[in-house]
């Protein structure tokens, strides 16, 4: 079959897609943590009840980020005219994500804007000049929302005012609208506190999609740097990460509406509970989808799309739409199909790059080459019998204990480094001592062992047995002609004579040398 090439056509060619992550700034983890710190209190009560309530509705299990599911549906979509909607095709079927999708999946107000009001047009606000950004963070001028998690979670007796708006914009500025690494308060945000009831009117889902569906795209305008703004998108989606700002986790929402397929492969069991049943504070700690399973689900012979999903009719006039959007001839024409029905496959669709390798219908699961049977397989499960063996009564000793001395005591570090300082200092007295000796004899004794010798000798004529000298070398320091000071005893020396010094501290530097060798030892 021939491609219709009045259809838009793909930024990646058909099964040529990469394989990569995203780096995603969203925490959608807030959410639960807010719901563990507000439990049973006004403020969340009133949280629950304003646009931001049905966030916590959103299903626990299809909660936790999935980037390797939302970079595969940014690789199939395809290059549309329409600047607000992104179209994706899996499996040769597409499917819409556009701000009524995503005011489908998170309950947000997706009015217009006030009349002359563009988020990229705000008028800046400066930190810690505004006066509600001096009532509720006081001097600061920089503050993080991970601090203000801290600050909710910790200040018990923080007061109404002040705790309901810091968790609005906890949420505002940590999942809906985050955009930087590591988020903070937007100013412009936190003056518009001012008033909640101003606050809750705002339509935060536009402003939040807006933010999410600018870095799914390719930029328009796009800014002086980028030539090409699809080859610049196609370098990004080949990187091994790509940055996506906004709350990109409802993308993923979308496709679990549109793809119920997919729910199969999440690897965790059926859990119907929302994150509002999530009374711990924490998202589900499972694992997402891995490539391998996104490949069977779109090679899957029964796979079923929805190019659009449910959406509930809105009050608001202007909820979901865009006034005064332009729409290509292709993009009308790939509407008008889905209006009709009309059943895809992949070779119709046209374009698209070819440099990435052609991706294959994964094997099934539990296939095995060879003429094995599957039997055998459920065989190779089975628990192997144990086998009774003699086993010694001794246990097993850790290396360690093999190079342990059982005479050594164990010391903190502290310990070990005021010993060392103690003996450094002993050993320059010793050396003081040492050297007034060498001058007494006039100079016919230059060795260290000469003088201990010398030392032995006078020590055993007073027959004082004060043990053996040492017998390890030492560099000779003496100089002729240079005068030495004497040196004073230690308060916590008890040795006065001279030959009782030299050998009370000739026992300190063989502890020292001592101590050196239980150190050069191997650490287990």
């Amino acid at each position: 079959m021939q491609p219709d090439h009045r259809l838009p056509l793909r930024l990646f060619a058909t099964d040529r897609f990469p394989i990569n992550k995203l780096n995603i700034y969203s925490s959608p983890e807030i959410l639960p943590f807010l719901r563990r710190v507000l439990s049973d209190t006004k403020e969340f009560q009133t949280i629950r009840q304003s646009c931001f309530g049905k966030l916590f509705d959103i299903p626990s299990r299809q909660a936790p980020i999935s980037t390797k599911l939302i970079h595969s549906f940014l690789s199939r979509q395809l290059i549309c005219g329409g600047d607000h909607t992104l179209f994706s095709v899996f499996g040769g079927n597409p499917f819409r994500y556009g701000l009524q999708e995503f005011g489908a999946v998170t309950g947000l107000n997706c009015s217009p804007f006030t009349e002359g009001y563009h988020p990229d047009t705000a008028k800046a606000v400066v930190a810690g000049k505004d006066v509600v950004w001096q009532k509720l963070f006081g001097e600061k001028n920089m503050i993080t929302i991970a601090e203000l998690c801290q600050m909710l979670e910790e200040d018990k007796d923080m007061l109404f005012w002040k705790k309901i708006r810091i968790a609005l914009i906890i949420i505002v500025d940590g999942v809906l609208i985050a955009h930087k690494q590591v988020p903070r308060p937007t100013p412009r945000y936190v003056r518009m506190l001012t008033s909640l009831k101003t606050f809750f009117a705002f339509p935060w889902g536009r402003e939040s999609f807006l933010k999410t569906i600018s870095c799914m795209k390719p930029p328009k305008p796009a800014p002086p740097k980028i030539k090409d703004p699809i080859a610049w998108l196609v370098h990004k989606l080949k990187q091994r990460s790509f940055r996506l700002q906004g709350f990109p986790l409802t993308l993923q929402l979308v496709a679990f509406r549109a793809i119920p397929q997919l729910l199969h492969f999440i690897p965790a069991p059926i859990d119907n509970r929302t994150l509002m049943d999530l009374e711990d504070g924490y998202l589900p700690q499972h694992g997402s989808i891995n490539f391998i399973d996104i490949r069977r689900v779109e090679f899957s012979s029964n796979l079923a799309v929805s190019p659009v999903i449910a959406i509930e009719n809105q009050a608001e006039p202007g909820w979901g739409d865009w006034p005064n959007q332009t729409k290509d001839d292709r993009l009308m024409y790939l509407e008008h199909l889905i209006s009709e029905k009309f059943t895809f496959n992949k070779a119709m669709w046209p374009g698209g790059v070819t440099t990435e390798p052609l991706l294959k219908n994964p094997k099934a699961r539990g296939h095995r080459h060879g003429n094995k049977k599957l039997t055998r397989v459920k065989q190779s499960l089975k628990p192997k019998p144990t086998i009774k063996k003699e086993t010694s009564s001794r246990k097993q000793r850790r290396i360690s204990s093999y190079f342990t001395r059982s005479n050594v005591n164990t010391f903190t570090n502290e310990q070990l480094t005021e010993m060392v300082l103690v003996l450094q200092k002993q050993m320059k007295q010793m050396q003081n001592l040492l050297n007034q000796k060498k001058r007494k004899a006039h100079g016919r004794q230059s060795s260290f062992h000469t003088v201990l010798s010398r030392c032995k000798k006078q020590r055993s004529s007073h027959h004082e047995d004060q043990g053996a000298p040492i017998d390890q070398d030492f560099p000779d320091t003496h100089q002729s002609g240079v005068e030495t000071a004497p040196v004073k005893p230690l308060a916590s020396d008890p040795p006065t004579d001279q030959n009782q010094q030299i050998h009370y501290y000739s026992g300190k530097l063989k502890m020292f040398r001592n101590y050196h060798k239980i150190q050069e030892q191997p650490q287990q």
